[in-house]
């Protein structure tokens, strides 16, 4: 993990063919313009994430790396939620008439294999183009970018610009030129950047005054030689050694977290790579692919699986977060002090949704991980309280809304749902489970499930926070997961008094007249259609607010300042109540809210059919939130639902769900990444997330619901 690696001199000049070095300009001094401009993150339209991979006990290479762009964006090290590179890309200028950045150029993007993508980055004018292949070392924290550079006309200068953002923030780094390259440091973290080619001449700067897009930008030429940048936002800058004359030069770039006074070490570069490939190929070879899937759905499924597995933390064990990028990363600027999770943290739910996807693919070993890390950070005693005046809430037996890897709390709400997932995964573990491993599995987590189910069936049905984590009240999702929960809890603890209690409380919830959870939101005198259907919300205006969905409360859009009333929210929510097992598919109340929600708050874009989270939803570009891929999948397992209520056939089964398979194809950018959200226009995602892991995990759940004729969430049938 402290390995630095290095290649002679020799190697380089056989390698480009270089007749004559160019003797290098010395760097001196400290750059002007501390402490640089405030910092902020890139773009999260990633196209390809990536890790070495191998088993998280022994580790030797913690760091993950992502594209977008056409470039270099996060890089994270020891942990998947510790930001350390902001960016790398290459700047291109001919010294006198242009200068260009790889962000600006026209991208291109092959997968390769489910672990490896080529970028191309080409000029819009022919002059040039840039290839990049990036993958990690087996044994040392170290990322590779492989490069060609094919130049159609003499005269072309490239520069490497490297803006790092140690400790995940962009104040407080360091950086210096060394022999190799360029050194960057913050308190014990440091990251050398090198490359084969070696740097014709070399510079570190200050970020918006001395770095090198600014000394480019001004006249087309490197005129700063800053040896240092001390206690900033600090970026290098190195001219590559390559020939002006026009060709096609090949080379690694290096980026190493360790120790400069190491060993050096000869890589062979090409063994590197074929080994990032077999830890991926030899791993998604253990586990199992549905029949009849077409090249591209295979392809998408076994991308969606390196992805799902590259979204786990080495040092914490099935912690997967939610997303390797921070939505609209490039807009979020950074203060001292303030820690910035953008999706890189763990939240229940999307955990739960992560783990049964690689359950049902084979990856038992995966979700097992997952339900221990959930279990590790579960509220214990002395965790505190939610002061939700009137209801004052003991954390005890909850989990947080979202940690970082180390169970540590980012935000604080309490959301009943999230609470209720981790006893469905235990579920779904222990029905996979060989018989006689099941006691001791059920030893090993009986105080996680006594204390969660002990916290549904006190503080339920009602939810701080419904799974949008905006709104309080009762939401059929939240409502569905917890009753769903106690109903597996009455299975768990069967021939118990407690076991009976747990489903007399869901039961009271579900079928007391007058005071069930259709007498709390299914609405009689709504605004859309015949007035009869599920709302998104209920008991919304406070939080000791009467549960009546006909009374004409308003509950607020987060995002925004309006406040609306509850009849003319929407969301698919209610879904959750067949998909969880509550209802039958052929729920009349389930497909009379259907109908009216496919009208009101869904959209055909040009790659298929999308849904949006809610009516009025703000979270998103210009104040509007857009299609959510996600959501499909949970259309096209409700229709399995109905098939299985014999509702529908398979015949009709099949169109509705190889629509949305295909819509997820769609949806996927040029990299196979699902995105959180979809514009309406192009059917293509927005600066918000790609990928979403939780997106990911709809695509392999839909395609074994597919494949087994049953929704795999569904474990009370």
């Amino acid at each position: 993990m402290k390995t630095k690696i290095f290649l002679t001199s020799l190697t380089i000049i056989f390698t480009l063919n270089i007749d004559a070095a160019i003797g290098p300009r010395q760097s001196s001094g400290e750059a002007f313009g501390a402490p640089g401009a405030q910092g902020s993150w890139s773009s999260a339209k990633k196209v390809q994430v990536g890790t070495f991979n191998e088993n998280g006990h022994f580790a030797k290479s913690p760091l993950w790396f992502t594209l977008a762009e056409g470039s270099l964006t996060e890089v994270y090290y020891p942990t998947i939620d510790q930001g350390q590179v902001k960016d790398s890309q290459f700047l291109v200028s001919d010294g006198q008439t242009f200068f260009q950045q790889e962000k600006d150029l026209k991208h291109q993007v092959a997968v390769l294999s489910p672990s490896m993508v080529k970028i191309t980055n080409e000029d819009f004018s022919g002059r040039y183009k840039i290839s990049h292949t990036f993958f990690t070392l087996k044994d040392s924290a170290t990322l590779i970018d492989e490069v060609e550079v094919q130049t159609n006309v003499n005269g072309i200068h490239l520069y490497l610009l490297t803006n790092p953002q140690l400790n995940n923030t962009a104040v407080g780094d360091s950086a210096s030129v060394t022999p190799d390259g360029f050194r960057f440091s913050e308190k014990q973290t440091q990251l050398l950047v090198s490359t084969t080619a070696g740097f014709r001449q070399k510079s570190v700067g200050f970020v918006g005054s001395s770095d090198g897009y600014q000394d480019l930008f001004r006249d087309y030429q490197m005129n700063n030689m800053f040896a240092t940048a001390t206690n900033g936002n600090v970026a290098s800058t190195g001219e590559i050694n390559i020939p002006e004359k026009a060709g096609t030069y090949h080379f690694y770039v290096t980026y190493n977290f360790g120790d400069p006074l190491n060993a050096k070490k000869i890589v062979d570069y090409n063994q590197a790579k074929n080994d990032y490939e077999l830890s991926w190929s030899n791993y998604l070879k253990t586990l199992k692919v549905p029949k009849s899937l077409s090249a591209p759905q295979s392809l998408l499924y076994l991308r969606s699986l390196y992805t799902l597995r590259c979204h786990e933390d080495k040092l914490n064990p099935g912690a997967f977060i939610a997303s390797l990028s921070v939505p609209w990363g490039e807009l979020q600027k950074e203060n001292p002090n303030q820690e910035i999770g953008g999706y890189h943290l763990i939240w229940p739910r999307d955990l739960f949704n992560v783990s049964v996807a690689l359950l049902n693919s084979g990856d038992y070993p995966a979700a097992l991980r997952a339900l221990r890390f959930l279990k590790k950070i579960q509220y214990k005693e002395g965790s505190g309280t939610w002061n939700l005046n009137p209801r004052i809430i003991p954390k005890v037996g909850a989990w947080p809304q979202n940690t970082w890897v180390t169970g540590r709390s980012y935000w604080e709400g309490f959301q009943l749902d999230q609470t209720a997932f981790p006893i469905h995964l235990f579920y779904h573990i222990l029905q996979k489970t060989p018989q006689e491993d099941q006691a001791a599995l059920m030893t090993e987590f009986q105080p996680m499930l006594s204390s969660a189910l002990n916290f549904i069936a006190t503080y339920g049905p009602w939810t701080h926070q419904e799974r949008w984590e905006e709104n309080f009240g009762i939401s059929p999702s939240s409502f569905s997961a917890a009753a769903a929960a106690l109903i597996i809890g009455s299975k768990i603890y069967q021939n118990s008094i407690y076991g009976q209690n747990l489903l007399n409380t869901a039961n009271h919830w579900l079928y007391t007249p007058n005071d069930n959870i259709d007498t709390w939101t299914f609405t009689n005198n709504g605004t859309y259609g015949d007035g009869h259907y599920y709302l998104r919300m209920a008991g919304g205006s406070s939080y000791d607010a009467n549960w009546n969905p006909n009374d004409n409360s308003s509950i607020h859009i987060a995002n925004s300042s309006q406040s609306i009333p509850q009849d003319k929210v929407l969301d698919q929510g209610f879904l959750q109540l067949v998909l969880l097992g509550l209802k039958p598919g052929n729920s009349p109340e389930v497909k009379a809210s259907k109908t009216i929600l496919d009208r009101q708050i869904s959209v055909v874009t040009p790659k298929g059919r999308g849904w949006y989270r809610y009516s009025f939803d703000a979270y998103g570009e210009e104040g509007k939130g857009r299609l959510w891929p996600l959501l499909s999948g949970e259309h096209a397992r409700f229709a399995i639902e109905r098939y299985s209520s014999n509702d529908l056939s398979w015949n009709d089964v099949l169109k509705e769900t190889n629509n949305v398979v295909d819509s997820l194809l769609g949806f996927a950018n040029s990299g196979l990444m699902i995105p959180e959200q979809v514009f309406e226009n192009n059917g293509e995602g927005t600066g918000s997330a790609t990928p979403l892991a939780w997106a990911h995990a709809e695509y392999i759940k839909l395609l074994w619901s597919v494949e087994n004729k049953h929704n795999v969430e569904n474990v009370l049938k």
